[in-house]
């Protein structure tokens, strides 16, 4: 039987090397945003999420144990022999923000036996599809809501055709590949928005292929194109909710968490769980109060796995304090 606060999640499941500020480094540490995505539905806002990701040979069996003993079920990860997991590396500063890729002289200094694990593959096109669920992975499984994490945009309308052609019921996107929007515009947008029920860009996002572009008209801009509903997530400045078919929109803060440079996993866990509140029969402004509450968690989180169950308490007070300050607009 199928959980009604069941959300399938489809993006990557990735392993990361982090260099950090005094120079020690950290490798074969789990990522993507289909796991911290997944990690905020289940453990943080205790949904039923069914995570759609492909592995490579190098992503330990152990590690998706783990993963499940986490509430997240991982039977739409697929395990590919052909290709090497996808990586992602990052260099923290001593300011505390980062660089991704990690910098090539930060990575020469290394020792000779660390160094190929940064290789970093976000910026091989081949390999990052080769590393991504397609339609056909994505057939066989009946659930109404999906939520996709970033995807390149030829993956990402062609898994938004799918299932809504396979008649999916609810679909919300993050944003495709800001790089790809920048180089070759926002075409995909306005052929595909008008597939789906929710759009949820982050303004790190929209700041790179719109650069100066008001937020508000970016938001008047993607109901143009066709999305019913558009949440920007601003990080420290919350979030635009825009709903074109009641004219309702709303400004949410975001909760005050003091001077967090590295929001790694805050918008794809503002995702998940705005996709479980609305599973569970939150409204469209409900939901994104309490996303916005619980994507503070993910600040104070090296990696997914490092998510817990907030205490009652503190949750029920980051609820409150957001939604008092919501202002209609």
């Amino acid at each position: 039987m199928q959980s009604e606060n069941r959300v399938d999640i489809v993006g990557g499941f990735t392993i990361d090397a982090i260099i950090r500020a005094d120079g020690t480094w950290s490798t074969g540490q789990l990522g993507g945003n289909a796991l911290w995505a997944s990690m905020g539905a289940g453990v943080l806002a205790g949904g039923a999420p069914v995570a759609h990701a492909v592995v490579g040979a190098d992503y330990s069996p152990a590690d998706l144990a783990t993963i499940a003993t986490r509430g997240i079920d991982v039977s739409g990860v697929r395990r590919s022999d052909a290709a090497r997991n996808a990586r992602v590396t990052f260099a923290y500063r001593p300011d505390g923000s980062r660089a991704q890729p990690a910098p090539a002289g930060a990575v020469a200094v290394l020792p000779d036996t660390v160094r190929p694990e940064f290789a970093d593959t976000t910026r091989d096109p081949a390999l990052t599809l080769a590393t991504l669920p397609t339609a056909a992975d994505l057939a066989p499984t009946r659930a109404a809501r999906w939520h996709l994490g970033l995807l390149p945009a030829v993956r990402f309308a062609e898994l938004v055709t799918g299932l809504r052609d396979a008649g999916a019921a609810d679909i919300q996107v993050d944003c495709p590949a800001r790089f790809e929007l920048r180089r070759d515009g926002d075409a995909v947008l306005k052929d595909h928005l008008s597939l789906v029920d929710v759009f949820l860009p982050s303004s790190s996002d929209t700041d790179v292929f719109a650069p100066g572009v008001d937020h508000h008209d970016l938001v008047a801009r993607f109901h143009e194109y066709g999305a019913p509903v558009v949440v920007m997530k601003r990080g420290a400045d919350g979030a635009l909710v825009s709903d074109a078919r009641s004219g309702e929109a709303w400004a949410v803060p975001a909760y005050p968490v003091g001077e967090h440079l590295d929001a790694t996993g805050a918008g794809d866990v503002f995702c998940g769980t705005f996709a479980t509140a609305r599973a569970a029969g939150r409204d469209l402004l409900s939901a994104a109060v309490e996303a916005s509450a619980y994507a503070t968690y993910a600040l104070d989180a090296a990696s997914p796995l490092d998510l817990a169950a907030p205490a009652t308490e503190d949750l029920a007070q980051r609820i409150a304090r957001v939604r008092e300050g919501v202002t209609p607009l």
